[in-house]
C-alpha cells in the first residue's frame, strides 16, 4: 500500500496553496497503526488507521511515477470521531458566549472549538501534548508540543500572518522551560503541565526538574521559569498537580520495563520543603507509572493518585503491585487503596467533583464513586469504550473527557447531586 509519509518534500507541494501545482497524489496521514483488507459493493479495499483517522484505496490501485498511490481516500468525514487527545482545556468564550474547548492531539496539533464555532479549528501545530486553559477566558491557552516545548497565546492563536514580516505582531510565544533543550533526558515526550488549582497565574511544568511560572499567560520567555526542585538524574516527571502552592510530582526513571522505577516528590512552589515520599517497591503504591493526581481544595494534605498499568505480575514483573487509585490524608506519608471493584485496567486521570464524588478516567471508561460510597460505577451513558487520558471540570458545570481516539466528550456533573451506590 504505497504512500509517502507526507507530501512536504515534493515540488508539487507548498505551504502557500496558490503555489501548489495540484498534481500531488493524495496520501494518508502519517503514523500508521492498523491495516485491514475487505470488500464493499463488489470492490476490494485496503484500509489503514493512523493518527489522522481512517483511509482506504483499492487493493490493486494506481500509482504514480514515483511508485506512490494516486487513489487514497480519507474516511474522516465527521461521522467517526477518531481524534487522539492527550488533554483538554475549557474556558469561557467572552466574545460569543458559552465556552471555548481546546486540547492537545497526537500528531494533529492543538484543536479549538469556541462558543460560536461550527467547525473545529487549530491554533497550534505539530504534536499536541498537555494543555492549560484559563477558565475565566478561553482564549488564554498554554499548549505543549513535545518534550516540554510550551507555547502560549492570549487571543486563541488568531493571526493574519503579519507576524511573518513583523515579529512584534506575533500572537503565539514559545515559553519552554530549560528542560526542553535536553530532549528525552529532560522531559517525557508528552510531559505534564498544570496550573495551580487556586491560582491560574501559577503553573507547574515537569521535566527532570519541577519548573514554576508565576506570570501566568503573560509569560513570554522560557527564562521566566524558576527551578523549584531537581527530581534527580535519569528521572522525569509523569504527573504534576498544585493547590495553594503545595505541589505533587510523579516521576519515573528508567521509564521502560528494564529497571523501571517510580516515585513521588512533594514540596512547595517556592522551592521549599521538597522531599521524596517513601515508596518501596513492595509498598502500598504499586511500582508502576504514576499518571495523575487530584488535590482536595479544602486540604492540600488530602490527595488522590491514579496509577497506570495492570496489576498482573507477568505484565511488569514481581512487585508491580495491585490497585489503580489511592488516597492519602497526610500528604503522602501513607496511602489507602480505594480501587475496590474497579476492573484491572490502567488509570489515567482522577478528578474530585463539586458534590464530593470522584471521577476516574481509565483505558476502558470513566468511572464514578459517589461521596461517602466505596464502590465505583460507570459514569453516564454514550461515552465510547476508549482510553480517557484527562478529565477537566469546565466553568459551565460540565466534566470534560479527553479520549485517545474518540475525541472530547462532556458530562453535566450537576446531574449527580445526591447520588449514592
Amino acid at each position: 500500500m504505497p504512500g509517502p509519509y507526507w507530501n512536504f518534500p515534493f515540488p508539487c507541494w507548498s505551504i502557500d496553496p496558490a503555489k501548489q501545482t495540484g498534481d500531488c497524489s493524495p496520501t494518508t496521514h502519517s503514523d500508521q497503526h492498523a491495516v485491514a483488507i475487505g470488500s464493499y459493493k463488489g470492490k476490494t479495499w485496503a484500509y489503514v488507521g493512523n493518527d489522522g483517522g481512517i483511509y482506504r484505496r483499492p487493493l490493486n490501485g494506481a500509482v504514480d511515477s514515483g511508485g506512490h498511490a494516486k487513489d487514497w481516500q480519507s474516511l474522516s468525514d465527521g461521522t467517526l470521531d477518531t481524534l487522539q487527545y492527550y488533554s483538554v482545556g475549557v474556558g469561557r468564550d467572552l466574545t460569543n458566549g458559552g465556552v471555548s474547548v481546546t486540547g492537545g492531539l497526537q500528531d494533529n496539533g492543538q484543536s479549538i472549538l469556541r462558543g460560536h464555532d461550527k467547525v473545529m479549528g487549530s491554533n497550534f501545530g505539530g504534536d499536541g501534548g498537555d494543555t492549560i486553559a484559563d477558565p475565566a477566558n478561553g482564549c488564554n491557552i498554554a499548549a505543549e508540543y513535545v518534550y516540554l516545548d510550551m507555547w502560549v497565546t492570549q487571543n486563541c492563536g488568531e493571526n493574519d500572518g503579519s507576524w511573518s514580516t513583523d515579529p512584534t505582531k506575533a500572537t503565539e510565544y514559545e515559553v519552554a522551560p530549560p528542560d526542553k533543550d535536553q530532549g528525552g533526558a529532560g522531559a517525557r515526550f508528552i510531559a505534564p503541565i498544570a496550573a495551580d488549582a487556586k491560582d491560574t497565574g501559577t503553573w507547574i511544568a515537569g521535566g527532570r526538574h519541577v519548573w514554576v511560572n508565576t506570570k501566568g499567560f503573560a509569560i513570554r520567555s522560557g527564562k521566566e521559569w524558576t527551578n523549584a526542585y531537581d527530581l534527580g538524574e535519569g528521572h522525569v516527571a509523569t504527573a504534576v498537580a498544585s493547590s495553594g502552592g503545595t505541589v505533587y510530582v510523579g516521576w519515573c526513571g528508567p521509564c521502560n520495563n528494564q529497571g523501571f522505577t517510580r516515585g513521588i516528590a512533594v514540596g512547595n512552589g517556592d522551592g521549599t520543603g521538597w522531599h521524596q515520599l517513601d515508596l518501596p517497591v513492595d509498598g502500598t503504591i504499586p511500582n508502576r507509572y504514576v499518571s495523575g493526581f487530584e488535590i482536595d481544595p479544602a486540604d492540600a494534605q488530602h490527595v488522590y493518585v491514579a496509577i497506570n498499568g495492570f496489576s498482573r505480575r507477568f505484565t511488569e514483573g514481581p512487585g508491580a503491585g495491585v490497585g489503580h487509585v489511592f488516597e492519602s490524608k497526610n500528604g503522602g506519608a501513607s496511602w489507602t487503596d480505594i480501587s475496590a471493584n474497579l476492573p484491572d485496567v490502567p488509570a489515567d486521570t482522577v478528578k474530585l467533583l463539586p458534590n464530593g464524588g470522584l471521577a476516574l478516567g481509565t483505558d476502558l471508561a470513566t468511572f464514578y464513586r459517589p461521596a461517602g460510597a466505596t464502590k465505583w460505577q460507570v459514569l453516564g451513558h454514550s461515552l465510547p469504550t476508549t482510553a480517557v487520558m484527562q478529565l477537566r471540570l469546565g466553568p459551565d458545570g460540565k466534566l470534560y473527557a479527553a479520549t485517545h481516539g474518540r475525541g472530547i466528550w462532556s458530562f453535566d456533573v450537576r446531574r449527580l447531586k445526591g447520588r449514592k451506590d
